[in-house]
């Protein structure tokens, strides 16, 4: 039997999936994070090729059973990027049929039936991505901080910081956030965490990311910094949306908005998503809002299915996909 590969493939972990194109899931392979800006060209290569290998063994079955191959690799943003991966992802599996998006827009395809919209990605990183139904493609953002990486768990750590010595030396309103931090680096005073960059450091360098949390939760305290870290950073990610929108949807307003990732799916207050949700409706009152259930590897198991006949497996491929790997939901929620 024919079988299809989806892959996606982040900063932290890669995932992959063999299916038949139906959709049902016969094989899944795990490894660790495959964006080679971060890991290099070899290290990226590795990984794919674990993730792939062990999907392959779970599901008994060699690379030349399939048919088509659907990778989504972090990284993959500007067209050299594009051609750097190509040439370390074509030949893991010698499949006819082969496609390659950014990480981002296979979620799109776990949340709509066909790829068309607008998928908001915030975990580690951040990124807007669009597609419309000619194909075209659009991306906001999604090249880390220095392109504004905002609502990621990396930018929402660093305001947190920020305002937490601004509050300590009287620049900014007070804030939970400065003795929350504290707490949970072992600090006597939020000073000390300039330890963590301009001097010895025994301990692991300082993750921003995982202080995110921090906020969602003096947030739901009613900790007004807190809260206006949220709706800042969803302010930046309705714009970027929005510039998807108008250039790739003009005059329409009927369009899906994706939401996936860490931030947007745990975040425990809700403060963040319904502001990029308020913000765009303003604009866009059609707009539908999705918030993904399952791993966003599904869209591109989803989009190699698809490419093995005419499009229409739409929403009910990806559920059954979903239906027989159930944990697919528990990966959707780690993502």
């Amino acid at each position: 039997m024919e079988l299809v590969l989806g892959v996606d493939a982040g900063g932290s972990k890669t995932l992959a999936v063999v299916a038949e194109p139906g959709g049902r899931v016969t094989g899944v392979g795990r490894a660790g994070g495959a964006n080679f800006q971060a890991c290099g060209r070899a290290g990226a290569r590795g990984q794919l090729a674990r993730a792939v290998s062990a999907a392959l063994s779970q599901a008994g079955a060699g690379s030349e059973s399939i048919a088509a191959a659907c990778f989504g690799v972090a990284g993959a943003d500007r067209p050299r990027d594009f051609a750097t991966i190509e040439a370390f992802t074509r030949d893991l599996v010698p499949a006819a049929r082969y496609r390659l998006e950014n990480d981002s827009l296979v979620a799109l395809r776990a949340g709509t039936a066909d790829g068309v919209g607008i998928a908001l990605i915030a975990g580690t990183g951040s990124n807007a991505v669009g597609r419309n139904a000619a194909g075209e493609k659009l991306q906001v953002g999604g090249l880390g901080r220095l392109s504004g990486d905002w609502g990621s768990a990396w930018q929402l750590g660093e305001q947190a910081v920020v305002a937490a010595m601004m509050a300590r030396d009287g620049r900014g309103p007070a804030t939970a956030l400065q003795q929350d931090i504290c707490r949970r680096l072992g600090l006597d005073d939020i000073l000390d965490v300039i330890e963590y960059d301009f001097y010895d450091h025994d301990g692991p360098p300082l993750d921003l990311g995982a202080l995110a949390p921090l906020v969602f939760a003096a947030a739901g305290r009613g900790d007004e910094v807190a809260a206006e870290i949220l709706r800042r950073a969803g302010a930046r990610v309705a714009r970027a949306a929005a510039v998807i929108a108008d250039r790739l949807f003009p005059g329409r307003d009927d369009f899906p908005v994706v939401f996936g990732g860490a931030v947007f799916q745990r975040g425990s207050h809700p403060l963040l998503v319904d502001t990029v949700r308020q913000l765009l409706r303003n604009d866009y009152p059609g707009a539908r809002f999705v918030r993904l259930r399952v791993a966003p590897v599904l869209g591109a198991v989803a989009w190699a299915a698809d490419a093995l006949g005419p499009p229409g497996g739409g929403e009910e491929l990806v559920e059954r996909l979903a239906d027989s790997w159930p944990e697919a939901a528990a990966e959707e929620k780690q993502s």
